[in-house]
């Protein structure tokens, strides 16, 4: 994988870098939709909460002084079983994020790559997702399929 000449460093993930990372995210989707002055104290603190859940791991990657990715790891455990095949836990990653100064440099591969091997750490026995158009490939080179036999449902538009 391809990384920027500047040392990346990835590790575990601290509020106030995510919440700045999501803050710029939401003003890329929607320009106008968060203040340019970067994320408030309260909205930091609303990360904080969030990430506090035990079920969830997030990784930053940092470039010197500044965060520029990010991706969750949520943990799903599933009803205990006699059938020993049918218990264990499974994951569903989320909120893979690079800012746009830092992509296609392998970032959010190397971001995919320390969760996959947490992943395999942990023993699930899968990782889903709900990729982004743009984002399909990615996942196909990080090693992810198509799977046709899953199913969604979403609440009609009031």
């Amino acid at each position: 994988m391809r990384m920027d000449a500047q040392s990346v460093v990835l590790g575990a993930g601290i509020p106030e870098d995510v919440a700045a990372l999501r803050w710029g995210w939401a003003r890329e989707l929607a320009p106008g939709s968060a203040p340019a002055a970067g994320p408030s104290e309260t909205f930091v603190a609303e990360v904080a909460s969030w990430m506090r859940d035990e079920s969830r791991t997030v990784w930053t990657a940092r470039r010197g002084a500044h965060a520029v990715g990010m991706v969750c790891l949520t943990e799903f455990q599933r009803m205990p079983s006699p059938a020993p095949a049918a218990g264990g836990c499974w994951g569903y990653l989320s909120h893979l994020y690079v800012s746009p100064s830092a992509r296609g440099r392998g970032i959010g591969a190397a971001l995919v790559a320390a969760l996959l091997a947490a992943a395999r750490s942990r023993r699930y026995s899968k990782v889903v997702l709900s990729p982004t158009q743009k984002s399909v490939s990615l996942y196909l080179r990080c090693g992810f399929d198509a799977d046709p036999g899953l199913l969604m449902w979403r609440p009609a538009e009031p």
